[in-house]
């Protein structure tokens, strides 16, 4: 079982398998706007992340600013130095989208996680995208404190999915200085859809960019057929 996969068991007991039935005339109740099981690819289980704490740790986990998390007094620097408003940007612009927001975890063949929120929040997407793929799609993170230091490498792309209009669609890959740990790579998908703002989050990378396209654009039609 994945670590990530671990810890969104850890935050609710519920494994969803349907939503309630709704008046074909009536509009839907934000969390109903999030896929059920059957919307999902075959193989897949869910949970719903409940309250604000787990859709912080659903979307956050992978998070730059997740390094400092039980550091006392950590000191963080970047190169070049002017990726840290950029990257404090990032971070935040993806927490604000928990205010207000419904969210679900998938995992797929049991060994593949996504988490797929739906959130009244708005975004400036291009703004979000330049954040991570402008001048600062590369660069190096150091977070130390008196008994423990992290470095890490960060590289963001930004990928193209035709069909999902008014998004931005990023991989990133993360290379840490210690050779005993592996890269972490991510996709995540933004979309503005009829006043929501839909957030896809793959802790894997581009070699799985089909299933994450398909998932990304069921979430987003989910959303445009409802509202």
């Amino acid at each position: 079982m994945s670590k990530r996969w671990a810890i969104a068991l850890g935050v609710t007991g519920l494994l969803v398998g349907g939503c309630d039935a709704v008046e074909p005339d009536s509009p839907l109740a934000r969390h109903d706007l999030l896929p059920v099981i059957d919307e999902l690819p075959p193989n897949s289980e869910l949970v719903t992340l409940e309250g604000d704490d787990q859709l912080v740790l659903g979307v956050a986990l992978d998070a730059m600013s997740s390094d400092d998390l039980g550091l006392p007094e950590a000191t963080v620097d970047y190169s070049p130095p002017e990726c840290a408003e950029s990257s404090t940007y990032a971070d935040e612009s993806r927490l604000s989208l928990v205010k207000d927001a419904s969210g679900s975890a998938a995992r797929i063949d049991g060994e593949r996680t996504y988490v797929i929120l739906v959130s009244e929040t708005d975004l400036d997407l291009e703004r979000v995208a330049e954040a991570h793929t402008g001048m600062c799609s590369s660069y190096v993170r150091t977070s130390s404190s008196t008994d423990h230091t992290s470095e890490r490498s960060v590289k963001t792309a930004r990928l193209v999915l035709p069909s999902a209009k008014d998004a931005v669609i990023l991989s990133r890959v993360t290379d840490h200085a210690n050779p005993r740990w592996s890269d972490d790579e991510i996709t995540l998908g933004f979309a503005a859809v009829n006043g929501y703002t839909v957030l896809v989050l793959a802790h894997q990378g581009r070699a799985y960019q089909p299933e994450f396209d398909d998932i990304f654009s069921r979430a987003i039609d989910k959303v445009r057929s409802n509202t």
